[in-house]
Formats: structure tokens, C-alpha cells, sequence
């Protein structure tokens, strides 16, 4: 079975990533931007459930400020309710939730300041999760990095950082193949050493390809091989938009492009994350022309 997830914000709905001058911040402001945030989240959700959609990534912006040492980390224990009753509600649900942290949170940075950072950013999603109550299969997912000259030395790198992480970041961690440094095959070599799942994106893939003469199928049952069994293996989808530069995704998912992947792939049992600007939209027209996805 084939399940279709989206991105972040819901277009018919408030924001969840709503945020505020870092010059204006001040606990009290944080807390009342993050449970409001938290309550659009919920209204989210509860669409979700209303439209079977099962699987959703959760803003990086929930709270914020979420990693900056401004921020105490107090949003914890003071948003403990809302925290623990959106996550009971994604659990009697069985929906899948997963966070994408910023292309600055980069693990094999040679920049250690910046490496500071990107460990706090890794802790903070984590902690958002964590306060779900959720278990390790709603996962964080991050691209691989950059290769900074000596991309062996990179790999390394950043292979050696995966396995030092906590063990609570590292066991929700999963990589992305990207399209300008880490490609598919890359990154699959990098999971396995490191021992996390490959999130395989098709977009990128096509930008920056591997595996010579191999389907897009192949390689998605490929990297099937680095989740554990008792989870669905994810894997992100877009296309590209029209007149703009080479990478960008587009406004909303031409169906009859999408069938030609779908028709390849439509007897695995994968969740899919649409990576498109109209979000839920593109659900909801796939299904009008696919009624068998979820």
C-alpha cells in the first residue's frame, strides 16, 4: 500500500510555524507563539484524520526558537498537556510524523561553530518528538552534508559524527540523498556504515543520479534494506516547477507525470512525502486520479 503524507502547514489551515523577531523574545512571548502553534498543529491533524491522511512532517518552527541558547528549553514542562494530547492523538491514530531540520544543520560542517549549532538543532527535534511521547520510528531526517573539497574525508567525517550522536538523536536519524553532494548511492553507503535509514528522494535523483542502469524501483527496494522491518520506509517525491532555477519544486503535482512513477511503484508498501507548495492539494488531486492511494 502507498501512503501519501505533506509538508509542515495545511493551505486551508492556520500556521504551525508561526514566529517573531529574535530582538522581541522574551519566554512569555515564545510560550504563547509555540501553543498557538501547537493548537494549529492539532487542527492539522484532526483534517488529517478526517481525509485518512496518515502521514505528516511536523515544522521545524513549532517552537520558536526551539534551538537558540536564548531559548531555556522551559517550553517542556510548560507545554507538557498540549504536548502529551497531540501525541496521544497521533498514536490512536496510527499516523506517522517526522521532522526535517534546515539545510544549516549540517553534521560534517568543518565549521565548529556551526557544528555547535547543527548539534543543538538535532536536539531540539528530538525533543520536540520526545515531548510527543513518540517512539523512535517518527524520525528526523537530514541531508548528508557537503563534501568541502574531499568528499571521502567528508563521508568520513561524517559518518564518525552519526555514530558519536547521543544515542536519542541517532536512533530517530535518518539521511536524504541530496542533488549536489551526497547522491543516492552515496548516501546508501553512508547509512550502512552508520547504521541509520536512507530516505530516498526521487527529485534529487534525478538531478544528481546513481545507480547506473537501475530503476527508480530498484533503488527504493535498495534502501529498503536500511530501515528496520518493523517500520514503513519513506521516501520523498516532487517535481520540478516550470521556468525557475534547476532544483526547485514546483507549485502543485502534475498527475500524469506522477502516474508514470506510480505505475512502477504501486506495489510497494512505502509512505510517500510530497514535497509541493499547494501541500494537502496534492493529495487530494492524486486520489482523484489514483482513489487506491492513502
Amino acid at each position: 500500500m502507498i501512503r501519501l503524507g505533506y509538508v509542515g502547514i495545511n493551505t486551508l489551515l492556520p500556521s504551525p510555524n508561526k514566529t517573531f523577531r529574535l530582538a522581541n523574545y522574551t519566554e512569555d512571548k515564545m510560550l504563547q507563539v509555540a501553543r498557538s502553534n501547537l493548537k494549529s498543529l492539532s487542527h492539522i491533524l484532526e483534517w488529517n484524520k478526517l481525509k485518512n491522511i496518515k502521514v505528516f512532517r511536523i515544522t521545524s518552527d513549532l517552537i520558536p526558537f526551539g534551538s537558540h541558547p536564548l531559548n531555556s528549553g522551559i517550553w517542556q514542562k510548560e507545554l507538557k498537556k498540549e504536548f502529551k494530547e497531540i501525541g496521544k492523538f497521533i498514536k490512536e491514530e496510527e499516523m506517522a510524523v517526522s521532522m526535517h531540520p534546515g539545510q544549516f544543520t549540517v553534521l560534517n560542517t568543518p565549521d565548529k561553530e556551526n557544528y555547535k549549532k547543527a548539534l543543538a538543532d538535532l536536539d531540539y527535534h528530538s525533543k520536540v518528538l520526545e515531548s510527543f511521547g513518540l517512539d523512535k520510528s517518527h524520525r528526523i531526517i537530514i541531508h548528508g552534508g557537503g563534501t568541502y573539497g574531499n568528499k571521502t574525508e567528508s563521508e568520513a567525517i561524517l559518518i564518525e559524527r552519526i555514530q558519536n550522536l547521543p544515542k536519542e538523536i541517532k536512533d530517530r536519524l535518518a539521511l536524504e540523498n541530496n542533488e549536489k553532494s551526497f547522491n543516492a548511492q552515496d548516501i546508501l553507503e553512508i547509512c550502512q556504515v552508520a547504521e541509520v535509514p536512507a530516505v530516498f528522494d526521487l527529485f534529487h535523483h534525478q538531478i544528481f543520479p546513481s545507480f547506473k542502469n537501475r530503476s527508480e524501483k530498484d533503488v527504493i527496494k535498495i534502501f529498503e534494506l536500511t530501515w528496520p522491518r518493523s517500520e514503513r520506509q519513506k521516501i520523498h517525491y516532487s517535481q520540478a516547477a516550470p521556468a525557475k532555477p534547476k532544483g526547485a519544486h514546483s507549485e502543485t503535482l502534475n498527475p500524469f507525470v506522477f502516474s508514470k512513477f506510480y505505475e512502477e511503484i504501486k506495489d510497494l508498501d512505502i509512505d510517500i512525502i510530497l514535497e509541493v507548495k499547494d501541500k494537502e492539494q496534492s493529495i487530494l488531486k492524486l486520489r482523484n486520479y489514483f482513489p487506491e492511494l492513502r
